[in-house]
């Protein structure tokens, strides 16, 4: 009996993962970040908007950053940053919420170096 309950959470489990999976969508921005201050500078702003979001009763969807190697020679689109959505009302509801227009209208300057220069993309999961 033990065995088919942990095998029915098992799956309700895994259901759940790939249900919701299904609706998740990122956002993709690349860009280049000019020198480590403003890099140091960013990261603080995308630490703070996910500790909001997570405030906000959304945890599980945050940024997360990421950057070319030292040692790689692209020229451009050296950094990334990914928006990770479990759903497009998510999505909406978070972009619209005053607590989040405050933290962009507070990090325009900041954000806006990168924006001017940047690639974006809203990808969704495929079927």
């Amino acid at each position: 009996m033990k065995k088919v309950i942990f095998l029915v959470m098992f799956a309700a489990i895994g259901f759940n993962m790939t249900a919701s999976a299904q609706n998740a969508i990122n956002s993709i921005h690349f860009y280049d970040v000019k020198n480590a201050d403003m890099e140091k500078t960013y990261l603080a702003s995308l630490k703070e908007i996910n500790t909001i979001m997570a405030e906000m009763g959304f945890p599980k969807n945050y940024y997360s950053y990421f950057k070319l190697a030292a040692s790689d020679t692209t020229k451009t689109y050296r950094n990334c940053t990914i928006g990770h959505w479990t759903s497009e009302q998510d999505y909406k509801t978070i972009h619209d919420h005053p607590k989040f227009k405050a933290w962009a209208n507070k990090n325009k300057d900041i954000n806006a170096v990168f924006v001017a220069g940047q690639m974006y993309r809203k990808m969704y999961a495929a079927d």
